[in-house]
């Protein structure tokens, strides 16, 4: 099948794809960097690193195996549309940038990889609107981890960080799709303000109520989120796109960065002074904090769409934002300890939910028709769910079980704790005893230490 310029010319719908041509039914979008592209076919090597050894006055050979051979990655693309001479251009400088980057790719989804070889880009006078380009990529190795005793639980935590930064990557790469036109429509831009808006608001009345060291981290972040951003009169790069991503962003990022780990004091808790402040965060409040918050941004760009001019726009924008939240609330997440299984558990549970309530926009951004790759993001929150219940599995084991102690009448907790080896703390925190000599009559939830 040729593609000559007269065809081009005529279907194209809209400026810098082909959404209206019966060509996007057959080609596959790829990205690179941020910039989007067609991607006819690919090819990669794959096998083993082997070497063929021969010795003097023997007929047979022997073959000495050096491991894996992860081979490069030939990509053709094929960039169309009115604005094809800049869209090249953004990819030149993109083969140009150094270190590792996003490949998306139609058939293998996101990879990480280098740019192997320099790319090749091919303009044509019999072909009007479209630029071809030619490139090899080579995947990035994977980290090296330890082994040993400890390995598994290392394992499960930088999973669900890789998750995390994953789901973060991929909103990166919708928002760049959306925001990818060269002029920006008016009614695009509407949606950019009103759904950074409605992110402002929320994250606003979160933490002003929030411990203090969460209103010092993130009052510069706020306050860029609140003044919001103007669009461009030309978009030519992603600096627009990036710059809506970061304002959406930076807010839940620095309530994950205010997170203390630190261990608690015997005598009072380290994150009080004798005022009474709070001078640091524990993770429990920020992933609490940071799930309240992705929910109401998505409970309002659901709202907020229904009145838009542009509603797949907005549920996108609204999706980025709530997929960069939760993201930072598996950061946080994954800094907590926990008392008892059911502790832990009732914390999986939750963040599950979460990220399924992400899927569900997902699911309502496919719907609404929105013109932005979504197989990748669907990939990146199963990958996340999974990488949440295998972190807090493994830590299931090596924690003690919540029973029930029957009181027959009203006693002192201390009793209670006495009796099963001293939970004190635990016991009349997990039962909200609002005077701890005054527990009963009923059940009393406590860790089974024999557990």
């Amino acid at each position: 099948m040729s593609i000559g310029t007269g065809f081009l010319g005529s279907q194209l719908g809209l400026t810098g794809g082909l959404a209206a041509s019966p060509l996007s039914s057959i080609l596959s979008v790829a990205s690179w960097r941020g910039v989007n592209f067609y991607m006819p076919n690919s090819r990669e090597a794959a096998g083993r690193r082997v070497m063929q050894m021969y010795f003097p006055g023997r007929d047979d050979f022997s073959m000495q195996d050096f491991g894996q051979f992860d081979g490069p990655i030939q990509v053709r693309g094929i960039l169309v549309g009115d604005d094809y001479v800049l869209r090249a251009d953004r990819m030149r400088k993109a083969l140009l940038a150094r270190g590792p980057a996003t490949l998306v790719h139609p058939w293998w989804g996101a990879l990480r990889c280098y740019l192997l070889q320099a790319g090749q880009i091919e303009f044509s006078d019999n072909e009007i609107r479209l630029a071809r380009f030619e490139a090899t990529f080579v995947r990035k190795p994977p980290a090296s981890v330890s082994s040993g005793l400890f390995s598994n639980i290392t394992d499960t935590l930088t999973n669900v960080l890789e998750c995390g930064d994953a789901l973060v990557d991929q909103g990166v790469l919708a928002m760049r799709g959306l925001l990818s036109p060269a002029v920006i429509p008016l009614a695009l831009a509407s949606a950019v303000s009103s759904t950074v808006t409605v992110a402002g608001n929320v994250w606003s009345a979160a933490t002003a109520s929030a411990p203090e060291p969460v209103q010092s981290a993130t009052q510069t972040s706020l306050a860029a989120l609140q003044t919001g951003i103007v669009a461009p009169a030309g978009n030519t790069d992603t600096t627009y796109a990036d710059g809506v991503t970061d304002l959406l962003v930076n807010v839940p990022a620095a309530i994950a960065g205010a997170v203390s780990t630190g261990t608690t004091s015997a005598i009072a808790p380290a994150t009080q002074v004798a005022d009474g402040s709070q001078t640091t965060v524990d993770p429990a409040q920020a992933t609490t904090l940071l799930l309240d918050g992705a929910a109401q941004i998505g409970a309002q760009a659901q709202a907020l769409s229904v009145k838009s001019l542009a509603p797949a726009d907005v549920l996108v924008i609204g999706l980025v934002a709530r997929a960069g939240t939760v993201a930072q609330a598996m950061a946080a997440q994954s800094a907590m300890t926990y008392a008892s299984q059911s502790d832990a558990i009732a914390s999986r549970d939750t963040m599950t939910a979460a990220l399924d309530a992400l899927a569900s926009d997902l699911t309502n951004v496919i719907l609404a028709g929105a013109e932005v790759p979504t197989a990748a993001m669907s990939g990146a929150i199963r990958d996340a769910r999974a990488a949440v219940v295998a972190d807090i599995s493994s830590r299931l084991g090596r924690l003690p079980r919540v029973v029930a102690v029957p009181v027959p009448r009203q006693m002192s907790a201390w009793l209670i704790a006495y009796a099963v080896a001293g939970v004190w703390d635990d016991l009349v925190s997990r039962n909200g005893l609002t005077h701890p000599a005054l527990a009963g009559p009923g059940s009393v939830d406590v860790l089974e230490t024999s557990s």
